[in-house]
């Protein structure tokens, strides 16, 4: 799946405020102008580019993941990464949206939301797809399926934190507007950090659960993205067993996370379930005379 937690990680978690004033000519006559920008905290990182944090995860995840004999764990891997940084660096519009330090930061958090939900139909698509073209239990796809609609959750709740954010940080006059909006933008970490950093957790899960099927059913290095046939006998049973008990034990604690902060922010988060035509069953259904393009 294309959203990658990390956009929200540096957009929500590793920015900091900073004021500035503007002279406008309007007419002939000066104006000044004063607000908040928000600018990236300068911090050592263990990834000062993006290309490390990417070889990084698939290292993490690679290091561990039993390979067929066909394949080398380097062949993969360099594929792996070439793959993720050419795909994120295409996205030209994400990386435009996260840099862009006068925006408001729930600006970015519904350019994310909107664009995930817009894709939603592709992901269930994905998910359809593979069980159409495998011999996997169809109970399987539904519980893989249940991280996109975690994910459409979580957004829906980090959306409802920063909307607090910026109203508290809003409230009263300009004159301390600064140390508002750094006092509010804490308290506004406080409960992201942790959703995020369990949301990283959930997707590091699914991602190898899903690449340890695809790179035992491909036939080549290219078809990991889709493989011809998911084939349930190619895989290790204990390996599989394994991955997706770290996946369901994951996805599960997001789920009770998610609850359980919702209580202060979206109450009727777990109640108020949307009705769409997304889910995998019909998704199933349309794919019999629908075109589908599978990706991890």
């Amino acid at each position: 799946m294309a959203e990658p937690s990390s956009a929200l990680r540096y957009g929500l978690l590793s920015v900091k405020p900073i004021p500035y004033e503007e002279i406008l000519k309007i007419k002939g006559r000066k104006f000044s102008q004063k607000g908040i920008r928000f600018e990236p905290e300068q911090q050592q990182t263990q990834f000062e580019k993006f290309e490390d944090f990417v070889t990084f995860r698939y290292n993490r995840i690679m290091n561990r993941m039993p390979i067929p004999e066909k394949f080398s764990a380097d062949q993969i891997l360099e594929y792996l990464i070439k793959y993720s940084i050419e795909h994120a660096k295409a996205d030209s519009e994400l990386m435009e949206r996260i840099e862009q330090k006068e925006g408001s930061l729930l600006d970015l958090v519904d350019f994310v939301k909107k664009r995930f939900e817009k894709r939603m139909p592709m992901y269930f698509q994905s998910e359809a797809h593979r069980f159409l073209n495998s011999n996997v239990p169809m109970s399987f796809f539904v519980e893989t399926s249940m991280y996109i609609n975690t994910y459409q959750k979580y957004l829906q709740l980090v959306r409802r934190i920063v909307r607090r954010f910026e109203f508290l940080s809003n409230l009263g006059g300009v004159r301390d507007k600064y140390r508002k909006t750094s006092r509010q933008l804490n308290e506004m970490k406080r409960p992201l950090a942790p959703l995020i950093d369990k949301m990283d957790l959930c997707s590091t899960a699914i991602l190898s659960l899903k690449l340890f099927i695809t790179i035992w059913s491909a036939e080549t290095i290219e078809e990991i993205d889709c493989p011809k046939k998911i084939d349930i006998s190619k895989l290790d049973k204990a390996y599989f067993k394994e991955y997706s008990v770290a996946y369901n034990s994951e996805i599960k604690s997001m789920r009770r996370m998610l609850f359980a902060v919702s209580k202060s922010y979206e109450p009727d988060l777990f109640t108020k379930e949307t009705v769409t035509p997304n889910s995998t069953s019909n998704m199933i259904g349309r794919l019999l005379t629908v075109n589908s393009v599978c990706r991890f």
